[in-house]
């Protein structure tokens, strides 16, 4: 014989399998309109990288996409000190990225170990018992990761297939953004994935097919990798607490740009 409390146990744990649905599968315009914007910037960065003959543009736009990372962030990984990592992301994201200053990257190690070391220092100056100490910390890391990852991909408009990589990253990241579009007809998450990942990988073979410095297999290995990585870092948020804000989604946006990063510079160093 079940008990009132099990009963009402029972009875709440579907309704609350069902909100965790309902919020997953809502457009978040402003993730949309970041990455859509964001993408944007990068690819008008690229084409003036080619016309200046260097990647002083696109250092410029991964700046600002950093700085914007640094105070929205927090909110959508749920760091329990807010202020606190929002200064340390801004301070080492300004490190970071100019440490692309040099195109061997040879600073960034050392600039991701400044933002680490300051991480710690800004946590043992708040008064004990520092609640929430770790999340602030794996937010601050997290972030520092990113930014990194972003940095990478500065130094791929010193060469033509570089700059060729990076157009149709941004083209990808752009077409995966029908997978969020889609998520108001509710299908199923694995259904999503593989459009948002046939859209990026048709994009990636299009753009390619337009660039001599990008043969079409590279571009679609390019434009799969990008749009899978660059949706499933937004769709993975899409149950944090801080989403539904504003800011929680600006920071989603950045942050799905910035992570992509790292395959943007593998691509372009690979011959």
């Amino acid at each position: 014989m079940s008990t009132p409390s099990a009963a009402s146990a029972s009875s709440a744990s579907p309704g609350a399998s069902t909100d965790l649905t309902v919020e997953a599968d809502r457009l978040r315009p402003y993730a949309v309109a970041t990455t859509l914007v964001g993408a944007a910037a990068v690819l008008v960065a690229a084409r003036v990288a080619e016309a200046v003959s260097g990647y002083g543009p696109l250092l410029a736009v991964t700046l600002v996409l950093a700085l914007l990372l640094a105070p929205t962030w927090p909110t959508v990984s749920g760091a329990a000190s807010p202020a606190t990592t929002t200064v340390v992301l801004a301070l080492a994201s300004v490190a970071v990225v100019l440490g692309a200053l040099r195109d061997d990257l040879y600073w960034i190690g050392a600039a991701v170990a400044f933002g680490i070391v300051l991480s710690f220092v800004t946590q043992l100056r708040r008064p004990p018992p520092r609640e929430g100490l770790v999340l602030s910390l794996l937010s601050a890391f997290g972030g520092l990761v990113l930014v990194a990852s972003g940095t990478t991909a500065v130094v791929a408009g010193t060469s033509e297939r570089g700059r060729a990589v990076v157009v149709v990253a941004m083209v990808a990241v752009v077409a995966a953004l029908l997978g969020d579009v889609l998520v108001r007809t509710h299908l199923p998450g694995p259904v999503l994935a593989v459009v948002a990942l046939a859209a990026a990988a048709v994009a990636g073979l299009v753009v390619g097919m337009l660039l001599d410095a990008v043969g079409p297999v590279t571009a679609v290995l390019v434009g799969a990798s990008v749009g899978a990585v660059s949706w499933a870092f937004r769709r993975v948020l899409a149950r944090q607490p801080g989403i539904p804000t504003r800011r929680g989604q600006v920071g989603a946006g950045a942050g799905s740009l910035l992570a992509i990063g790292a395959i943007v510079h593998l691509a372009a160093i690979l011959t």
